[in-house]
């Protein structure tokens, strides 16, 4: 099942497929998580992406998910965008390159991780692409969102455009946004998938 969305995400990347979201849902227990980074990696190594974003809804996810991405691929690799006064544990600082400002990211970095209000604060997109480049508009081959069932819309709006593919991880039914605003993760009938673990692409206008 994961094969599966990581030839979505090979198609989407080399624009073979018109795919521009792809939705991983998988139940809770499931090694979502761990599916997200090996979906990096090949993203990285085999999928042609030359730089991508990882964010969630909270530091306490964007964190771990900073160090096991660093733990995998290098501390030079990742790092963790992280606001001025969040408090950040030593192991995630000891595996990840760590900054509070854009303009600390290292030139080599491939994989820049932080929450969505970090990453789509005002201006950062701006910066992000003046300090690291951009071929066309987005920042970043692919945004992926973990727990993407749990960001709202208007948290969403603010870092949809960074990715030229944006990969969706996380269960439909876990919990349901803290924001009771429309989430853009959740879909219709049609487009929402119903076999836990089967990941779900479609194009979007």
């Amino acid at each position: 099942m994961v094969d599966e969305a990581l030839s979505t995400v090979t198609g989407a990347i080399g624009g073979t497929s018109g795919t521009e979201r792809v939705l991983l849902r998988a139940s809770a227990g499931a090694g979502k998580s761990f599916a997200l980074v090996r979906m990096v990696h090949h993203a990285l190594s085999a999928g042609g992406a030359k730089r991508v974003a990882v964010t969630a809804f909270t530091n306490k996810q964007v964190q771990p998910l900073a160090r096991r991405l660093a733990e995998e691929l290098g501390k030079d690799v990742v790092a963790l965008l992280a606001g001025k006064d969040v408090q950040v544990p030593d192991p995630v600082t000891t595996a990840a390159t760590v900054v509070r400002r854009t303009a600390e990211l290292p030139g080599k970095v491939k994989v820049v991780v932080g929450t969505a209000s970090r990453l789509g604060a005002p201006s950062e997109a701006r910066r992000l692409r003046d300090h690291l480049g951009a071929d066309g508009d987005a920042v970043f081959d692919v945004l992926f969102v973990d727990e993407a069932w749990q960001m709202s819309e208007h948290l969403f709006a603010k870092v949809r455009g960074l990715g030229r593919v944006v990969v969706g991880v996380g269960d439909v039914g876990q919990l349901p946004p803290l924001d009771p605003g429309e989430n853009p993760w959740r879909g219709t009938r049609a487009t929402t998938p119903t076999a836990p673990g089967r990941p779900h692409s479609r194009a979007t206008p």
